[in-house]
């Protein structure tokens, strides 16, 4: 049962981060998701990269869910993606509304993940 639990704490987190993926093949979806208009090239190829990092960590946590041995470095990656975004967020002057509601769902995702990761090493598994 504490299997199942883990799993699915893991594949909820991670179709969130397979969400943002789709700025890859639409840019102009960050405007939506972000409220950050990306029509300039260099800010366009960051935002795109950052969402093929979100997409391969997605799937990742994915993975983990079906694959008890990646479980924790899944979990230890996402915690820290997700540590430094919030850090950045609430540590600048000026971010908009949008990227606070984006860290309001990573406090969200860590809770999650932290409650997976402790089940999974309480376990015993």
């Amino acid at each position: 049962m504490k299997d199942w639990i883990v799993s699915g704490l893991l594949l909820i987190v991670g179709i969130l981060n397979l969400a943002p993926a789709i700025v890859f093949f639409s840019p102009e979806r960050s405007l939506s998701l972000y409220a950050i208009d990306v029509s300039e090239t260099n800010l366009s190829v960051v935002m795109r990269h950052r969402a093929v990092m979100l997409g391969l960590l997605g799937l990742a946590l994915i993975y983990g869910a079906f694959r008890k041995e990646f479980v924790v470095p899944a979990i230890v990656a996402a915690l820290i993606g997700k540590a430094a975004f919030l850090y950045l967020v609430y540590s600048s002057a000026g971010v908009n509304q949008e990227l606070g509601r984006v860290a309001l769902f990573d406090i969200a995702a860590i809770g999650l993940l932290l409650a997976a990761l402790a089940i999974h090493i309480f376990s015993g598994k």
